[in-house]
């Protein structure tokens, strides 16, 4: 990715970095002026003219300095150029071409190597040697040295320090470039925002995936995008990543381009030092939707494990984990719970004759005329085969005897059914009551069928 500096100038107008810095460069030639004269130094030389063009220097910095934003990059090279004169006629005013004033030429030329292109630099260079040619030719203090000895000296340090300086930031900017084809190749979006949570920086990906060109983004806050619902979320998180943290798969769901909504997971990190958040986003939408699918199927897998396939109605997997919660509350409440098991009469005789097909028409009829007859916090199962099994809660004998009884007189297509009927003990366990209810219908099927039983409390 590229740097934070790199990030936040690419929304900056151009020339604001080369602005500020040549506006510091004036302000740090007249401090340097002011210094000379404050500091013992060498008698001779103009003190107004050099006051004055101190004054001037510093004046023209600081606008430069608060104004970076409009000045066009013409005017950056103009005003450099113009810093390597003014420095001559410091030269002149001291009467010195050597000294501490040279110090700006230095400053200058490392203006000039980082900000511009190697030929930009060498004719700023070129430019300062042949003015501070025509200094040497004016001004006789060059520190013992022919003017011609102190004018090479002065060009071979400079060209190196433009030449160093040049090539360094050449490989900035080289690296920067790798890195910025990186970050646009990714796959994933990258963004890099400031402290209000507005973007500075967004790759391809975010075209590529919700169709906003990097132009549409800069500047906007990523929350404008933001589902309502997740609004708090990602708050919440945001602030936990500017107290340090780092926030790793936030899931939000943030509008696309065309309306649509998209779940994206990101991670992200903010960096103090330069007040940046790095942030990486994945589009999940469709393994979001996966997901959901196979929750869904799980849910109907698990729903169809509970469920008998002919009847529709719970199978006894459901009794193992009802019935134990039913007692439970039932002890709570100090109220009563009935169960039941329901068998159709002669059904093997009749499967035997008919066929298995009207066998099983036969159950589901029966299984749904039977559980319509039930109240409605009553269950009806599937126990096996022709056996079904009812819980009854809030229900004693006498109770369950009329409700079961509604039941036996709902049975359809001119059959008839038998059934045990049991009270829960406190304390009994489920195979305890099950086993009395089923002790009762075998008493009614002894008896004759076609008849309830119960069993004794």
């Amino acid at each position: 990715m590229a740097s934070g500096t790199a990030a936040r100038e690419e929304i900056r107008p151009p020339g604001r970095s080369e602005a500020r810095a040549t506006g510091a460069l004036l302000l740090a030639g007249a401090g340097l002026v002011a210094l000379s004269l404050i500091l013992p130094h060498p008698s001779g030389g103009h003190l107004i003219a050099l006051c004055a063009t101190a004054a001037g220097m510093a004046v023209v910095g600081a606008a430069v300095w608060f104004s970076s934003s409009r000045v066009p990059v013409a005017l950056v090279h103009l005003l450099l150029a113009g810093t390597a004169l003014v420095t001559c006629v410091l030269f002149w005013e001291s009467g010195l071409a050597v000294g501490q004033y040279g110090t700006i030429f230095t400053w200058g030329t490392l203006i000039s190597a980082y900000f511009f292109s190697r030929r930009e630099a060498a004719l700023h260079l070129a430019w300062l040697l042949l003015v501070y040619a025509g200094a040497l030719a004016l001004v006789e203090g060059t520190g013992g040295y022919s003017p011609f000895t102190r004018w090479i000296f002065s060009a071979v340090s400079l060209t190196v320090v433009m030449l160093f300086v040049n090539s360094l930031a050449s490989r900035r900017e080289r690296a920067d470039t790798r890195a910025r084809h990186f970050f646009d190749l990714s796959q994933d979006m990258l963004c890099t925002m400031d402290p209000q949570g507005r973007c500075i920086e967004v790759n391809g990906a975010w075209e590529r995936c919700l169709g906003y060109r990097p132009v549409e983004m800069r500047g906007r806050r990523l929350l404008e995008f933001t589902h309502p619902e997740d609004h708090a979320h990602a708050t919440e998180e945001a602030l936990r990543v500017f107290a340090g943290g780092v926030s790793e798969n936030l899931e939000t769901r943030v509008r696309a381009k065309d309306g649509s909504w998209h779940w994206l997971r990101t991670s992200s990190v903010f960096e103090p030092e330069e007040e940046l958040v790095y942030a990486r986003s994945t589009d999940v939408t469709r393994q979001k939707s996966l997901e959901d699918e196979r929750e869904a199927l799980i849910a109907a897998n698990e729903e169809l494990a509970r469920s008998d396939a002919l009847t529709g109605l719970p199978n006894r997997r459901v009794l193992d984990d009802q019935l134990p919660r039913e007692m439970a509350r039932t002890l709570r409440s100090a109220s009563e719970l009935s169960l039941a098991i329901v068998d159709i009469d002669h059904f093997k005789a009749y499967n035997d004759t008919y066929g298995h097909l009207a066998g099983d028409a036969v159950l589901r009829d029966c299984a749904a005329a039977w559980d319509a007859s039930l109240r409605g916090a009553d269950m009806i199962l599937r126990f096996g085969g022709e056996e079904f099994l009812v819980v009854l809660p809030d229900c004693g004998i006498d109770e369950a005897t009329s409700i079961l009884e509604r039941l036996r007189a709902a049975t359809p297509n001119g059959q008839t059914c038998s059934a045990g009927l049991a009270m829960w003990r406190p304390g009994e366990t489920v195979d305890e009551l099950v086993a009395r209810a089923d002790k009762a219908l075998y008493e009614a099927k002894e008896a004759g069928r076609d008849r309830l039983v119960s069993a004794a409390f």
